[in-house]
């Protein structure tokens, strides 16, 4: 049986007779447990390949380098002209404000004496001032507290002719159509007459010292009176591209 054992094992060892994969025999340092020797590298690079590429990139650093510290030097001369610029700017700066500062004072000195000088100006014009309003007050009413000024306004297409005829400055004088009297005409005196061709600037003229007057601070009273369309609203309210009499004294209360 252990014959048969044997044979039949080695009838199941394997057959290294195939070219290429004999097995590999043991030294006899290996069979005595010696260690065995370091594997060497099959594929290494040759340094003597590397050397001119090496060369080349030690030169273009070296151009690099040589360049950065152009650049370098340029930035720092660069530098140092701005900061010494910056400097004089300052310093100019300090000069100005400095100059600037003593003329504000100067002016802030002026213009306290004349504001000291409008002050004693003011005060000794004060009284001469409400003495010409006085005395302009005074004048008004020297010409009469109360005046009456008579206006005609223009005719209607639809209205005829004239029945009023202007003497003078001061009279009006109206033609009453009575044949039965022997003088069909009357004359009416006032402070002033206007006719139909006096246009508002010129009424405004005689009613602006009484606007003054007002302004002053002296009572004055400017009333219109008369019948229906005998001219009222003409006077007083706008009715074309002048100006009304009302509004004239407003334009002169405002610019005063």
């Amino acid at each position: 049986m252990a014959e048969q054992r044997r044979s039949s094992g080695n009838n199941n060892r394997w057959n290294w007779e195939v070219s290429g994969f004999e097995p590999r025999k043991s030294s006899s340092s290996e069979e005595h447990g010696a260690v065995a020797p370091p594997l060497v590298r099959r594929y290494s690079i040759s340094t003597a390949s590397l050397l001119p590429h090496s060369d080349l990139s030690k030169q273009s650093l070296a151009s690099k380098v040589t360049r950065l510290n152009d650049q370098i030097k340029l930035a720092k001369e660069d530098y140092l002209e701005l900061r010494q610029g910056a400097i004089d700017l300052q310093e100019y700066s300090y000069a100005k404000l400095d100059r600037v500062t003593r003329y504000l004072g100067v002016l802030a000195e002026k213009t306290h004496k004349l504001d000291q000088a409008a002050l004693e100006t003011q005060a000794r014009i004060c009284p001469l001032i409400n003495e010409k309003k006085r005395l302009f007050n005074d004048l008004l009413t020297a010409k009469g507290n109360v005046r009456v000024v008579c206006r005609t306004r223009p005719l209607f297409e639809d209205e005829g002719s004239y029945i009023v005829e202007f003497p003078d400055d001061c009279t009006i004088r109206i033609n009453t159509g009575d044949d039965a009297i022997s003088n069909s005409k009357k004359d009416f005196e006032c402070d002033r007459v206007y006719g139909p061709h006096v246009g508002q600037a010129e009424l405004f003229t005689d009613v602006q010292p009484l606007v003054q007057s007002a302004l002053d601070g002296y009572n004055v009273s400017i009333f219109a009176y008369g019948q229906t369309h005998s001219g009222k609203t003409h006077t007083m309210v706008v009715l074309s591209l002048s100006l009304s009499l009302s509004l004239y004294c407003v334009c002169v209360g405002t610019c005063s």
